[in-house]
């Protein structure tokens, strides 16, 4: 999030001048972290191996104090707190010419605050099929979009699915015929969190905040292209993350893709990266992947599903035509963040509809069969969903006790265990620990990076956090630091989607708030390598050498105890008896199999 990372121009602080922007004594307003700023810490980022940067919130325009930048106002003008587009160019430019990628966040469907509702301007507006009559709240304007109160008697509505991956029939859309011929959605609005038919989210004005396009209107959509497409020849991005993604329609958001490829590849990009915000369960997030897939469409086959290509896949396991495919790609991966929070300990309802299995292992086969992996632009299976232990809209672990020991386990999985890309928030690698926000329903830490004399709820008395925290010598930065440096050296941690458990001793853990569920805890062990017949690295780094991953959640000291000539309660390695196993983690000991050690079924060994 640009704004909470580093002040690298305070002339822009104030651009607006109004007494409503920066605050350096505050949390609230903006902090002052801009493009500059991100430009002056590339060599941190990239000393501990980062590879890209995905910038939270959009470059465009926002209110002055929009400091997460998410409701922009006018889709051709960059928000002057971040820098001008020489700023904006040269950073770039330098990101690229050490290698990096970026990504810019895409709204799409949502804008600021500038339209109400009819009788309706100070409580929320319920929902109505026939619409409400819009207004402007004061002399602002959309240039670009604007309102229609004029009823139109019929109207082409878009295709809905439900939590369950389920195409929508009834549900109360039969009630839908006319429309608005309006570039805006006029049904009412929504808040942000509570349990809604997924469709009615994507009609709704965004916790009354953020007025909705609408986007399944193809005069709407052609615009918001074509402005999209401005923006990244004007700035040179990599890929758009598109924020709040499955409030987007997703016939539209598979047009809207299949255009922004071309765009893409007429600017030399030829695999151009769509990410989407996908905060529901797998089933949901299915129809969104790549071409999409209902329930029905699953390849219960992992083998066959690893081999399908967009040349050798029949129409019929996809929801959408090829070219259609909406999202390459889960930018934080929910599904797995909620997994964390099981297996590291968390206690509550934590799980969503149609989710997958809390094992990691586990659930990664699912993605396999349930989902489109297949990249839009080479036409064979990449998975590249993006895993993080923490984004800007949760808490941040070490706030709670051992948290940082479980952050450090959470980037372990998200960075070696599971195939795609690992992610981290901003101060992650510091064990940033204070919270921004503590509302019931909404808890986040968003600390900035640089210098600020804000007062923090936990943090007020510790100087530390006042601190520009750029620290090199951390010891959470240096552990990230290896991790990302494993997967350079072995192609397996970085690219290899073979990932099998082979053995594990662990029991279920019933905690008081979680009604019932069980938490598993023990200890596993999994071997990641590359997929036999699929995929061959010999020659890359350390070849096709396979990993063997060890993890426990149970949180103490502990000695095990294992009898080796029995599968059912050995420790199982993915190696011959006799092999001299090194850890790549510190102290970097060595271990010889014991010769009474069972050899695992099946599976690549080398």
């Amino acid at each position: 999030m640009l704004d909470r990372f580093v002040n690298g121009d305070p002339t822009n602080d104030d651009a607006n001048g109004t007494s409503w922007e920066h605050d350096l004594t505050g949390t609230q307003l903006r902090h002052g972290g801009d493009i500059k700023g991100l430009q002056d810490t590339l060599d941190y980022l990239v000393g501990m191996g980062i590879k890209g940067i995905y910038l939270a919130g959009s470059p465009l325009i926002n209110m002055p104090w929009g400091a997460d930048a998410f409701s922009p106002l006018d889709l051709t003008l960059l928000d002057p707190h971040f820098g001008e587009i020489k700023a904006w160019r040269e950073c770039i430019d330098e990101m690229h010419a050490r290698g990096m990628y970026v990504i810019l966040d895409n709204t799409m469907a949502t804008l600021g605050d500038l339209l109400g509702f009819e009788g309706y301007l100070n409580v929320s507006t319920p929902l109505a099929f026939g619409e409400h009559n819009a207004l402007w709240k004061t002399s602002r304007r959309y240039h670009d979009f604007d309102f229609n109160n004029t009823e139109l008697p019929n109207c082409d509505y878009p295709r809905f699915w439900d939590d369950y991956g389920e195409r929508v029939v009834g549900n109360g859309t039969q009630n839908f015929i006319g429309c608005r011929d309006s570039d805006f959605n006029q049904y009412g609005d929504i808040a942000a969190f509570d349990i809604y038919p997924e469709w009615q989210r994507q009609l709704s004005k965004f916790a009354s905040v953020q007025d909705r396009l609408r986007e399944w209107k193809p005069s709407v959509r052609a615009k918001i292209q074509h402005l999209s497409c401005i923006q990244l020849a004007m700035l040179d991005a990599d890929g758009f993350r598109m924020d709040k993604g499955q409030q987007i329609t997703v016939d539209a958001q598979g047009e809207f893709a299949d255009h922004i490829r071309e765009c893409a590849s007429s600017l030399g990009k030829n695999n151009f990266f769509i990410p989407g915000e996908i905060v529901s369960g797998n089933a949901f997030g299915a129809v969104y992947l790549g071409r999409g897939k209902e329930p029905s469409m699953a390849v219960n086959d992992t083998e066959k599903a690893v081999r399908l290509t967009s040349n050798n896949s029949d129409s019929s396991l996809f929801i959408r035509d090829e070219g259609k495919q909406a999202f390459d790609a889960a930018c934080f991966h929910y599904s797995t963040y909620r997994a964390l929070t099981r297996f590291l300990g968390m206690d509550g309802d934590l799980g969503a509809t149609g989710e997958t299995p809390v094992d990691f292992v586990e659930a990664w086969n699912d993605f396999i069969k349930t989902t489109d992996l297949i990249n839009a632009n080479t036409g064979v299976f990449d998975p590249r969903h993006m895993y993080g232990a923490q984004n800007q809209d949760v808490f941040r672990w070490p706030t709670i006790e051992n948290g940082t020991y479980k952050q450090n386990l959470a980037n372990f999985i998200t960075t070696l265990l599971l195939p795609g890309i690992p992610m981290l928030e901003w101060g992650e690698e510091q064990a940033f620990y204070v919270l921004d926000n503590t509302a019931n329903n909404y808890v986040f830490g968003r600390q900035s990076m640089s210098s600020a004399t804000g007062t923090y709820d936990k943090g007020c008395n510790d100087e530390w956090n006042s601190l520009d925290h750029r620290d090199p010598s951390h010891p959470i930065r240096n552990i990230i630091k290896s991790m990302f440096e494993m997967r350079s050296r072995y192609p397996v941690l970085n690219d290899g989607f073979y990932v099998k458990i082979l053995s594990k001793q662990t029991y279920p853990v019933y905690l008081p708030g979680s009604m019932g569920t069980a938490t598993e805890t023990g200890l596993w062990s999994v071997l990641r390598s590359r997929w036999p017949g699929v995929q061959d690295f010999s020659d890359q780094g350390q070849g096709n050498q396979s990993v063997w991953l060890l993890y426990s959640n149970e949180g103490i000291n502990k000695t095990y105890d294992f009898d080796c000539s029995d599968n059912t309660s050995a420790l199982i390695a993915p190696f011959d008896r006799g092999t001299t196993v090194k850890n790549l983690l510190y102290p970097y000991d060595e271990i010889t199999l014991f010769d009474a050690s069972p050899q695992i079924l099946g599976g690549p060994k080398s």
